[in-house]
């Protein structure tokens, strides 16, 4: 293949690998859709910073460009000493920004990238040094928010991609290597939106030069190098290409792997009947992860990934056996982390009464035991009397008694008996009417028992059980005036005509309803 086939195909598996966001190998396009270079922290991570593969096993530079990285390596070293870059810097590390998007990021690893000239596809890199994180631009207004730290190194292979002139495709003499390391700032175990920088050191054999990473392939950016020549604390700047490309900055390959916080916005339902059967729960939102469990109360329950943005849950009926409240959570797991809670609610039903036992009473007697069936009952549950509440005893979801005193039973008439559920949800049950009936009454002796034909009028007492407010004296089954003396005691106003020929008299007593009777 001619050097101008070489370039025109590279051009093309560029242009290509880009839109489809698969140069290097990846599998699933991450967050950003750039691509990213195995063997790294995964194949779908967090974040990826773009690509140094040009075409299928090499990295190339741009024309002109000498073909190296750029040095990354703190320490001084005796090749590195020569200046094989042919640009000053002798020692240095390296920063590139990323930011972090949706609810926030738990990072659990990185992979960054390097080479030494002369190394085998074995690496020789052998340490991750001098981390730090930034809130902003090192050198330029940026604050150290963590670190200085070293990594732990946790997986150091060959890409099988090569750093290559333009001018020596086949050059075998720079191996990149992806170097993973757990995330290392135990201080920030989360990162909330907002952009970046990521410092890093590599460190390998000290009689190679290097270690150096390569650019990606994007044609411009910000990354930054601290020289670090003249030695600590060095000397921030812009990272440009080489002469004669200086115009062109320049970006670093690397890759953040963990879990998005994940954010719950509504669940479906909101809320269950106390003592209801099993729920599928649909909990919407963002961050979720293949993996991510729906929590109830801080304990795992099954689910089912539907989306980032959807999962569902099987909540067994145990779970809603009783009214209140429970706290919902999404946990995406490896490196756990969890949502904020959402509240389900569990609420009383509303409780219908059936029947009423007894049904009735009569007026003036004493306290008794009302049996109240129906459906809904809860062990909060209250009966009312003309809506207040009475001493109650929960027997079950179907049954309740209640303690009714005499004075609720003291005159005639109708009660209305109602239940209530306490929140959360309940309520009051329709109505149930209860009857005060008046007693029949009974006449024991009247004061006096006998009148003169053609005398005067005068007042009859009648004496008996029963009588009420209401009851009225009868004469031959007409009503007289009657005065309520109590419930053993009547008076009435027996007008001289009613006495005006001898004979006899039928004097009765009349309660009136509900109840009652002569």
């Amino acid at each position: 293949m001619s050097l101008s086939t070489l370039k025109m195909f590279t051009r093309v598996v560029m242009l290509v690998g880009l839109a489809l966001g698969i140069i290097g190998g990846a599998t699933i396009v991450p967050r950003p859709a750039r691509a990213n270079v195995p063997p790294s922290c995964s194949t779908s991570p967090l974040y990826t910073n773009g690509t140094f593969v040009t075409a299928p096993g090499i990295s190339m530079a741009t024309p002109l460009h000498i073909g190296r990285g750029f040095l990354a390596q703190p320490n001084s070293t005796p090749p590195n000493e020569s200046d094989p870059a042919g640009d000053g810097v002798l020692r240095a590390r390296l920063a590139d920004d990323f930011v972090v998007t949706g609810n926030g990021w738990r990072p659990s690893a990185v992979t960054l990238y390097g080479y030494q000239v002369g190394g085998s596809t074995t690496s020789t890199i052998n340490g991750v040094v001098d981390l730090r994180l930034w809130n902003g631009t090192p050198g330029d207004g940026g604050a150290i928010i963590a670190g200085p730290v070293a990594g732990t190194i946790t997986q150091n292979a060959f890409t099988s991609v090569y750093r290559v002139l333009s001018t020596s495709p086949t050059d075998t003499t720079r191996p990149i290597m992806a170097v993973t390391i757990n995330w290392p700032f135990s201080s920030v175990e989360t990162l909330a939106p907002g952009t970046y920088w990521l410092e890093y050191g590599l460190t390998g054999n000290d009689i190679l030069s290097g270690p150096w990473t390569p650019p990606t392939v994007a044609t411009s950016g910000n990354a930054r190098q601290l020289n670090l020549t003249g030695g600590e604390p060095g000397v921030w700047t812009t990272r440009t290409d080489y002469t004669p490309n200086t115009s062109r900055t320049i970006e670093l390959p690397f890759v953040i792997c963990g879990n998005p916080v994940p954010v719950i916005t509504s669940i479906v339902p909101p809320s269950a009947t106390a003592g209801g059967g099993e729920v599928t729960l649909t909990v919407n939102g963002s961050g979720f992860v293949n993996g991510a469990v729906v929590r109830w109360n801080g304990s795992a329950r099954p689910t089912a990934f539907v989306s980032d943005t959807e999962l569902t849950a099987t909540i067994p009926a145990a779970d809603i056996a009783t009214a209140g409240t429970a706290s919902i959570t999404v946990l995406n797991p490896d490196p756990d982390v969890a949502s904020a809670p959402f509240t389900f609610s569990i609420n009383n039903p509303v409780p219908t009464i059936s029947s009423l036992s007894p049904a009735s009473a009569t007026a003036g007697g004493a306290a008794f035991t009302l049996t109240v069936n129906g459906s809904g009952f809860v062990s909060g549950s209250v009966v009312r009397w003309n809506g207040s509440a009475r001493p109650t005893a929960f027997v079950s979801d179907t049954e309740l008694t209640a303690t009714i005193p005499a004075t609720d039973i003291a005159t005639a008439g109708t009660a209305s008996v109602t239940v209530f559920n306490p929140a959360p949800g309940g309520g009051v049950s329709s109505g149930q009417t209860f009857t005060i009936n008046n007693p029949e009454p009974t006449l024991d002796s009247l004061s006096p028992a006998s009148a003169t034909a053609g005398g005067a009028a005068f007042t009859l007492t009648v004496n008996g059980s029963g009588f009420v407010s209401g009851s009225v004296v009868r004469w031959n089954g007409s009503a007289r005036p009657t005065t309520f003396v109590s419930a053993t005691q009547l008076t009435a106003a027996i007008p001289a005509t009613d006495i005006a020929t001898a004979g006899t008299a039928s004097v009765t007593v009349f309660n009136p309803a509900p109840g009652g009777g002569v």
